[in-house]
């Protein structure tokens, strides 16, 4: 009898260590963990100086609960041993408080990137819910449709698109009607772009009138939205396939992320004038869409989008505190040639002001341009590549140079330069002291 219960009790251990392994051998099937360590050190020519020293981990975790369910988070751990791009703590003023970076000390901040959950329902409806990017057009250099996600301008526009993102909490539902896919997106994290102070490197100051000599120029706090539901954004893009041609329509109701800098001119106690600038978000609606086929060797490209009464700074000494409004049409056409391992793209941006105003720093009809050409060597070990932008009608731009070449499959380095050029005044221009060279590494396991 006792050797039945002996035997009895090994088949139960045998049967729980079985199921305990199982178990495990699930779990490792089931979660998934990545790091990316990159560090970017860039010398800035004018100033003899470092512009720019960091070190970024990039850590990624993901659990699938079954084939059509899973979570996914993204972290990253940010320190800028210089503290040059954002000198001190930022304010964050125009970012919400559920997607605030954790700060330790000046130069090293904590940032949870994307927590989101993926699930499909009956194979019919894909919910996304959580942190996330949401990335519509696929313009190189400019943005025309990509205005989802805001953007953290720290290196103006140098940074990746996916690293300057900033990632929302949101809902994204999709599902198909017969041939055209439907993309349902609800924002109701109220961030905005994150710009720079006037001491930063890569402070915007085109944007903005120098007050005439003799008066000064007072920045009132900005009004930004913050209720959860009213101030939500709302977007809706339709997309299908037909004759060789991919297709898109999408429409945004949304707060623009830069805010409308209303200016009025007063005169202070002591009776000396002054400018008082008092930023606001407004609400616009944006209509557009994409399209692109594949010809031979080459993909034809474009997107287009309207935005209706969009707030411009004027030059018109009528104008109501210093704005007036238009609708705007841009668009961007490309094409990309690709012949064995060299691609080349082009590509003509446009942007014009449809009303009669009178916008500050800017051309009613505004043209850029941007070729890309780059090539793999050594079994796609080297990679060169060279992007120039460059603006018509000012002549100015920027020229951005890489060579990248993996060491093995887990490391890369990489060489770069970004060269600004033209008048100070101009978009482009007003950053021609700011060119450098960067030296960084990736490694990943």
């Amino acid at each position: 009898m006792l050797q039945k219960y002996k035997i009895a009790i090994v088949l139960l251990l045998s049967l729980a260590g079985a199921n305990a392994q199982e178990k495990q051998n699930k779990f490792k099937e089931s979660f998934k963990a990545s790091l990316v360590v990159t560090s970017d050190f860039s010398y800035e020519f004018n100033s003899e100086s470092l512009q720019k020293s960091e070190i970024i981990f990039k850590p990624e975790f993901s659990y699938r609960l079954n084939r059509k369910s899973k979570f996914v988070l993204k972290g990253q751990l940010y320190t800028e041993l210089n503290d040059n791009l954002e000198a001190g703590v930022p304010k964050e003023n125009t970012v919400s408080n559920m997607s605030k970076r954790l700060f330790i000390g000046d130069r090293t901040n904590l940032e949870l990137r994307e927590f989101y959950f993926y699930t499909s329902i009956k194979n019919i409806l894909r919910l996304t819910i959580g942190k996330q990017q949401i990335v519509w057009g696929e313009t190189d250099g400019l943005k025309l449709l990509d205005v989802v996600n805001p953007q953290n301008f720290r290196e103006f526009i140098l940074d990746d698109f996916e690293d300057s993102r900033i990632p929302l909490w949101s809902l994204k539902a999709e599902f198909d009607i017969k041939t055209i896919g439907v993309q349902f997106v609800w924002i109701p994290d109220n961030t905005y772009h994150i710009t720079q102070d006037f001491d930063a490197p890569f402070f915007t100051k085109s944007l903005f009138q120098t007050p005439p000599e003799g008066v000064s120029a007072v920045f009132n706090k900005t009004l930004k939205p913050n209720r959860f539901i009213a101030d939500s954004d709302i977007g809706l893009k339709l997309s299908t396939f037909t004759k060789g041609w991919d297709l898109s329509l999408n429409y945004f109701y949304y707060y623009d992320d830069l805010p409308v800098f209303y200016s009025q001119l007063n005169i202070s106690e002591t009776n000396s004038p002054f400018i008082e600038i008092n930023p606001k978000f407004e609400r616009q609606h944006l209509i557009g869409g994409t399209f692109n086929k594949v010809i031979g060797s080459s993909t034809f490209r474009g997107e287009v989008a309207y935005i209706f009464n969009q707030n411009l700074s004027s030059t018109n000494s009528n104008a109501s505190r210093g704005i007036e409004t238009s609708n705007v049409f841009k668009s961007a056409i490309g094409i990309d040639y690709i012949k064995g391992e060299n691609i080349i793209s082009a590509q003509l941006f446009s942007d014009i002001i449809t009303d009669d105003i009178s916008p500050y720093n800017r051309d009613k009809f505004e043209t850029n341009t941007s070729l890309k050409i780059s090539r793999e060597m050594m079994n796609d070990n080297l990679t060169a590549e060279v992007l120039w932008v460059h603006n018509a009608n000012h002549g100015d731009g920027y020229v951005k140079p890489q060579v990248s070449y993996w060491i093995n499959t887990n490391t890369q380095l990489f060489l770069g330069s970004s060269i600004f050029y033209g008048n100070e005044t101009q978009l482009f221009g007003q950053f021609k002291d700011k060119s450098r060279i960067s030296l960084g590494m990736r490694w990943g396991i």
